[in-house]
């Protein structure tokens, strides 16, 4: 396999070969709807980085094979305007098709450097996103440099969170990596998969959260979009 396999095709094969050793999808709502399972559950799930023109295949290739993922989306970013006349249609047509919108956030970063409260922002983003959208989680976005992570502050108020702003989940609660092995890409040090591939874990017949960031997929080579 090469340094980088993330290619669309792989991408189904993967999907494919759960499918055949039993396994059944589910966004991360549904998940949690079916009682978090142990055993072949397969959850996919998105953070939409960057680079929103390369979700649109992966999201392809899910409704080709019969299944649906959570996508994580940004609203608070310089990389791309979530509410924009070419993402917010497609996001839109996404949710209509059976596919859960969340809240993607680095909320403590953008709060300490404009220098606002941090509930202030996470409320902001929230309601944005719920005037086009049904959001029912968030899931806390870490920019490579690590700057300023959002999670501990995220754990330590959820209860205030939930209740005043309508979610009922993070994505990084146990339910999620505790209940299911967390599977994802990047960088140790060359990007690849960090620890486990989702094959590895099919094998087992152990419930399975693959995280994926499209702008490192692609079709015919990593630079095409």
């Amino acid at each position: 396999m090469s340094n980088n396999p993330f290619s669309h095709a792989y991408y189904r094969q993967v999907i494919a070969r759960a499918k055949s050793a039993g396994y059944t999808f589910h966004t991360l709502k549904q998940f949690l709807e079916i009682g978090a399972p142990a055993e072949r559950a397969f959850v996919l799930r998105h953070d939409l980085d960057t680079k929103p023109g390369t979700l649109w295949p992966l999201l392809e290739c899910e409704r080709e094979m019969a299944v649906r993922s959570t996508i994580f989306v940004r609203v608070m970013a310089n990389d791309y305007n979530a509410l924009g006349y070419t993402v917010l249609p497609r996001l839109r047509e996404a949710e209509a098709g059976g596919f859960e919108i969340g809240l993607h956030t680095s909320f403590v970063e953008y709060a300490t450097i404009v220098g606002l409260e941090n509930m202030r922002v996470l409320a902001a983003e929230t309601a944005a996103l719920k005037a086009f959208f049904t959001v029912h989680g968030v899931a806390c976005h870490r920019d490579i440099n690590y700057a300023y992570n959002s999670l501990p502050w995220l754990e330590q108020n959820w209860s205030e969170v939930r209740r005043d702003l309508g979610l009922s989940y993070q994505a990084y609660a146990p339910e999620f990596l505790e209940r299911a092995v967390y599977v994802n890409e990047g960088f140790s040090p060359h990007l690849g998969w960090r620890n486990l591939k989702p094959e590895d874990v099919i094998d087992t017949g152990r419930s399975i959260c693959l995280l994926t960031h499209s702008h490192w997929w692609y079709r015919d080579h990593p630079f095409e979009v």
